[in-house]
């Protein structure tokens, strides 16, 4: 490979507005003399390019992916049954697609401008990373292999994927919601969840029904409605009040997650009378108890597949408005 030909694929990673300064220095390069300081010359540039921001961002995630997948196929060899294998990895793979779908220009990306919308996807990214650990190691230890493989990890497909379209969609620059809606969705999800898993240190035990939890949630949406309808922008109350309705259960569905497995025994009811110890019917009710809850999952995918045709539909109609201007 030449001097030239290095700076010429390391340029191709900069930004549009930056792309003169590549070739600036694809001609400054082609100035000095051939050999060893052309080469000096060159890797100096091509340190630089890649050091900018902009380039760390457009390489860093691949790298990152990689290193998931990697990781990934590493961790599943221990599972024998091929098929839940390979479906964990694709549901891996389905993911990272996805997100780099959301990165690139179109109707999932890039990321709307202004550090609300940056924070929100960013925490909303995470969020479904933690989540999608917990399920792919859930389903790789637990239950029987042919089952999670035609059931489970489907399924899982489905939830997971729909919550990052969700998000991507109700962060995307195309959708353009402003930054006090964003946040305000953020904060009265975070609120609804906080409330609802106070409370069951209050009135234990947790309930082995979903009515309060849904209510507590539909206190959160009528919340962000009452707020954000003072300032007019209906678009943005809807929006954000269906992002209320697809994060707020996956908060809960977490909080009871994290109660049944840590929290103290007057947490949790005894669902399961006929164990023979105590400590049995602990640790099964603790199991049992998180079922009535995977409700929430469901209700979250419903609300993102809600939220992101809502979220298309509203980036249409600004993009449509800005081209007739």
């Amino acid at each position: 490979m030449s001097a030239d030909l290095l700076l010429a694929v390391v340029a191709r990673l900069l930004p549009p507005g930056r792309r003169d300064w590549g070739r600036a220095m694809r001609a400054e390069t082609a100035a000095v003399p051939p050999g060893r300081e052309r080469w000096m010359h060159a890797l100096g540039c091509a340190s630089t390019v890649l050091a900018q921001p902009a380039v760390l961002r457009t390489i860093g995630y691949p790298l990152a992916a990689l290193a998931v997948l990697a990781g990934v196929l590493q961790w599943s060899a221990s599972i024998a049954y091929a098929p839940l294998r390979w479906g964990l990895v694709g549901l891996i793979a389905l993911l990272h697609v996805v997100a780099l779908v959301g990165r690139r220009p179109g109707v999932l990306g890039p990321v709307g401008d202004g550090r609300a919308a940056r924070a929100v996807r960013a925490g909303g990214c995470l969020f479904i990373a933690v989540m999608t650990a917990s399920f792919v190691a859930r389903l790789g230890t637990h239950g029987p292999p042919d089952e999670q493989a035609r059931f489970g990890v489907p399924i899982f497909a489905v939830f997971l994927t729909s919550y990052l379209i969700g998000l991507l969609a109700f962060t995307a620059r195309r959708t353009a919601v402003t930054g006090r809606a964003l946040a305000t969705g953020v904060a009265a999800s975070l609120a609804a969840a906080g409330i609802w898993v106070a409370c069951q240190f209050v009135f234990p035990p947790v309930p082995a029904n979903v009515g309060g939890a849904v209510f507590t949630i539909g206190c959160g949406v009528a919340a962000v409605i009452l707020v954000l309808s003072r300032a007019g922008r209906r678009r943005d109350t809807l929006l954000a009040a269906l992002s209320v309705s697809m994060l707020a259960p996956l908060l809960v569905f977490t909080g009871v997650v994290l109660v049944s497995s840590y929290g103290p025994a007057r947490l949790i009811p005894a669902l399961v009378p006929a164990a023979l110890t105590p400590a049995d019917r602990l640790a099964n009710s603790r199991i049992e108890i998180q079922d009535p809850y995977v409700a929430m999952l469901f209700l979250a995918c419903l609300a993102a597949v809600v939220l992101a045709v809502a979220s298309l539909v509203a980036g249409r109609r600004v993009h449509d408005r800005t081209a007739t201007r």
